[in-house]
């Protein structure tokens, strides 16, 4: 077992999450419905550092022996989550215990990059055959996300997969051809497969006032929420919309239009802004990182909660479909919350250990 060294930690990055992730439970006492909620995010708060500081007893070399076995694990465990799972939302992905909840596509976001990363280190991506084995490895993961249904999951695990491809090196006739070919299955092969509650929120974006009373409430109700903001805010706790209960789901999908109306326009860039410097630690710290391996994981662990922050505030301000992502670190949900902290408790250990054994 590795005695962590704290001098050797990068604190800059625990600052960041300290400040987000306190601002967040702050902000979740005035947009939570149920002061039950802000315990439990509290309790999982709690269980997320002490996931957090348990990773930080490893070494690379142990978390990359065990890269594979993980993968196996949230197979496993996506598999059984389509048997014996609760539906919520029309998704059939959670794990209920008690009062407590556990979201295995959660889990399979890191154990996925951990994988790719141990995989693709001495695998260059340089011809057709080569994706078959960061396809073996993804597609799986996908796929069962996919049948939960879970489209918005589904978006990031492709996209932290892509992430790290991309740092690998792909070639850029492979980047136009992937283009050409998004172009081409999205309308032939993907949208007509979507359910038609999916299709609808897609349409929704286009024109929210199609069904201003149903779908396109959610969206109506957090942009004016947002907009009523002004500059300075309206207070905190003094959120009229968010308050009086027209935001739906203010805790969780539409957390940033309760932030925006309470905190104003200064309040929403403060916490973008320390979403950026959060992000651009994370890939200075891929950079830093001798390793192809460690960059790779780094890298798509900042591609998976970047895409996440643009996601969750994209659907809050009315630009892209609702999909029921998390802000990370801000917005309920101790799954997201626990797994949140598990990632950022393996790119410390990759940044500490950066140099061990060169």
């Amino acid at each position: 077992m590795t005695r962590p060294n704290l001098l050797a930690y990068d604190w800059s990055l625990l600052a960041l999450v300290a400040a987000i992730s306190g601002f967040g439970l702050f902000n979740l006492k005035s947009a939570a419905p149920d002061p039950s909620l802000l315990v439990r995010q509290g309790v999982a708060l709690g269980l997320g550092i002490i996931v957090l500081v348990l990773v930080q007893f490893a070494d690379r070399k142990r978390l990359f022996a065990w890269a594979y076995p993980l993968y196996v694990a949230s197979l496993l465990l996506l598999a059984l989550v389509l048997v014996v799972g609760r539906e919520i939302n029309g998704a059939k992905a959670w794990f209920v215990f008690g009062p407590f909840q556990f979201q295995p596509s959660e889990f399979a976001k890191i154990t996925l990059l951990l994988a790719l990363g141990k995989a693709l280190e001495n695998h260059p991506i340089q011809r057709g055959w080569d994706y078959a084995l960061p396809l073996a490895l993804a597609l799986p993961v996908v796929g069962l996300v996919w049948v939960e249904p879970d489209l918005g999951m589904t978006l990031v695990i492709l996209f932290g997969a892509f992430a790290v491809l991309w740092v690998r090196g792909l070639p850029g006739k492979h980047l136009l051809l992937g283009f050409i070919l998004v172009l081409v299955l999205t309308p032939t092969v993907v949208w007509p497969h979507l359910k038609p509650y999916q299709r609808e929120r897609v349409l929704i974006v286009l024109d929210p006032y199609r069904d201003p009373l149903g779908q396109g409430f959610q969206v109506i109700q957090s942009t004016i929420a947002i907009g009523s903001g002004g500059f300075l805010g309206k207070g905190y706790g003094q959120g009229t919309q968010s308050q009086l209960g027209f935001v739906p789901f203010r805790h969780t999908d539409f957390i940033f239009a309760v932030l925006a109306e309470e905190w104003g326009f200064v309040g929403a860039v403060g916490v973008l802004a320390l979403y950026l410097l959060l992000l651009l630690r994370l890939f200075a710290m891929a950079l830093e990182s001798p390793r192809l391996s460690d960059r790779l994981v780094l890298s798509g662990i900042g591609g998976v909660l970047g895409f996440q922050v643009v996601a969750n505030i994209g659907v809050a301000l009315g630009v892209l479909p609702v999909t029921g992502l998390t802000l990370p670190l801000f917005s309920y949900g101790g799954s997201s919350l626990v797994m949140t902290f598990l990632m950022l408790g393996v790119a410390l250990l990759l940044h500490r250990d950066r140099l061990r054994g060169i």
